[in-house]
């Protein structure tokens, strides 16, 4: 027999240099865990794991973020013009009750026309997408009348008066230029056009698509404006059927009815673009 030789205990496994025992698959366990628990704390830390599935959420985030940007600024247009509104309507206000005993005091035949007359015939006060107070003086000596308007006491304080109009030739030897009162600040305004007796028909000093048949408007009557009485054509539904059409009644947002030229303007169809959208000035 041989003898058995015990093999010296430095070639021996040694389990400190080793580490400790596992059972066996421990070891990939243990790297599936690990994988698990950091993809885990991605989760929970707000990170999403890289690859194509991580896109659709950036995607549809960035999406939603953007349309709550767009949501806010949409808000707060509509909010600032709806504002806006309420002022301009108590300065339409203002001019009517300013600008017509003022006329009165001057001694012209004149009356209220265009959109004022409409907005009053409708519901006795402004129209809140008006921007301007119309009136239409009889036979006008423009030069006199500017200098009487500006004279202390006439107008309240703060309110001013200048020439407005392109001087354009109209024919028949009218001029497309008027007198517009200006409250303070400029913000508001109302416009005194000419208007001119021709036989048949009051030609106004604005464009051709203005002029109105004598028979609607003389002699002159009264319309209610606000809490007095404002001079107004003899037949107010007549001229502004002759103005708007049939269905005058109903408010139409940028429209200037029959005239054509006024209408058709670049900032009126920007105006209408934006209204149909629901943001109106």
């Amino acid at each position: 027999m041989f003898p058995v030789h015990a093999p010296p205990p430095s070639s021996l496994p040694s389990t400190a240099a080793q580490g400790p025992s596992w059972p066996l698959g421990w070891g990939l366990r243990s790297r599936r865990g690990q994988r698990h628990g950091e993809a885990r704390r991605d989760v929970a830390g707000g990170g999403l794991p890289a690859g194509p599935a991580a896109a659709a959420p950036s995607a549809a985030q960035a999406f939603v973020r953007g349309a709550g940007t767009v949501g806010l600024v949409y808000g707060g247009l509509w909010l600032l013009l709806a504002a806006y509104r309420a002022v301009k309507k108590r300065l339409l206000r203002r001019a009517l009750r300013e600008v017509v005993p003022a006329l009165q005091r001057a001694g012209v035949t004149f009356w209220v026309d265009f959109g004022s007359l409409m907005s009053l015939a409708r519901e006795n006060d402004v129209y809140e997408h008006d921007n301007d107070v119309d009136l239409v003086v009889l036979e006008p000596d423009f030069p006199a009348l500017l200098e009487r308007l500006r004279q202390p006491g006439v107008l309240p304080k703060g309110f001013t008066v200048d020439w407005i109009g392109k001087s354009r030739d109209l024919g028949d030897g009218l001029v497309q230029r008027w007198i517009r009162v200006y409250l303070p600040g400029k913000i508001m305004w109302a416009d005194l056009f000419g208007g001119y007796d021709f036989g048949d028909k009051i030609r106004i000093n604005k464009n051709a698509h203005c002029d109105v048949p004598k028979e609607l408007v003389l002699p002159l009557g009264s319309i209610r404006m606000l809490d007095a009485e404002a001079p107004a054509p003899r037949d107010v539904e007549g001229v502004l059927r002759h103005r708007y059409g049939s269905d005058w009644r109903t408010p139409k947002y940028a429209s200037k009815g029959g005239d054509a030229i006024e209408h058709n303007k670049r900032y009126l169809r920007v105006l209408r673009a934006l209204g149909r959208v629901g943001l109106k000035i």
